[in-house]
């Protein structure tokens, strides 16, 4: 039974970085599978963006980095594939990794069809290790984002001994501005049949908790189901350019670029996200 002390707990305020649920957000069968709706569905921009930018992002991407055969390319948190497909066209080998199993599935029944040969890993890429000699790394979407400090170091370091010497690293990521724009809330709604979290008839707790030093976001979701209630922690990291490059020296990357996105565009300070080139030292 929910009561008084139930709901003071759904609202209570969790210590930065407290809890990390991405596991349970891309890995649950019925909530995966909504998320892979979502990266398909072109007039969302709730998992991948539109895709009229996936194909300039991936034209620019190929052309700067002169992408064809004997090129290497690992998408970090590649989903269904919507990059890597574009990247592997080009000729170049490319390796997707994420721990979703539903949307590796996906990507691998559409480079079948597609005729492409990509080496798509289902698999949590905070523990990949063991290869070297890529070309480019690549995480986009903001994933970067998502991941605690103690997680970005690590992920770093993955980067570093994947890539060959001179190596780039394309992360894009959420600006400041963004952050400033934000505000909390707390709110609820009831589903009576099938939603984005269940199948059943389930309520959905929804708080937005801001931490101001820190510039981090956490989107909590507290879901209640029969016999069931869980809780998905969203945390947002916001950074400027300034952070990027100590968080990327730190773990020998230098910064070569700020860009506007990972299209190429030019960087605008005020855009709410911003993307970065930096090459493995």
């Amino acid at each position: 039974m929910l009561d008084f002390e139930g709901l003071q707990e759904i609202n209570r305020r969790p210590a930065p970085w407290e809890r990390y649920t991405a596991a349970q957000l891309w890995t649950d069968p019925w909530v995966s599978g909504q998320m892979l709706s979502a990266h398909l569905d072109d007039a969302s921009e709730a998992a991948s963006r539109p895709g009229a930018f996936i194909d300039r992002a991936v034209a620019w991407i190929g052309r700067r980095f002169e992408l064809g055969p004997g090129k290497r390319v690992a998408d970090f948190g590649c989903g269904p594939g919507l990059y890597a497909q574009g990247l592997a066209a080009t000729g170049a080998a490319v390796m997707g990794v994420d721990f979703s199993p539903g949307s590796i599935a996906y990507a691998r029944e559409r480079a079948r069809a597609q005729g492409l040969d990509i080496d798509y890993r289902c698999q949590n890429y905070l523990e990949f290790a063991g290869e070297e000699g890529y070309d480019l790394a690549l995480l986009i979407y903001c994933d970067f984002c998502a991941l605690s400090p103690v997680q970005r170091a690590k992920l770093l370091k993955v980067f570093h001994s994947l890539l060959r010497p001179d190596g780039a690293l394309l992360l894009d990521v959420f600006s400041v501005t963004r952050f400033q724009g934000l505000g909390q809330s707390a709110g609820y709604e009831f589903c009576p049949g099938e939603g984005f979290w269940a199948r059943e008839p389930h309520y959905v707790f929804q708080n937005t908790f801001l931490y101001e030093p820190q510039r981090l976001a956490l989107d909590k979701y507290t879901i209640v189901a029969p016999g069931e209630r869980r809780e998905i922690f969203n945390w947002l990291q916001h950074f400027t350019p300034e952070d990027l490059k100590s968080e990327l020296s730190a773990e020998r990357f230098e910064l070569q670029e700020t860009l506007g996105s990972v299209a190429g565009d030019a960087y605008d300070p005020q855009s709410e996200q911003f993307a970065i080139l930096a090459t493995a030292a």
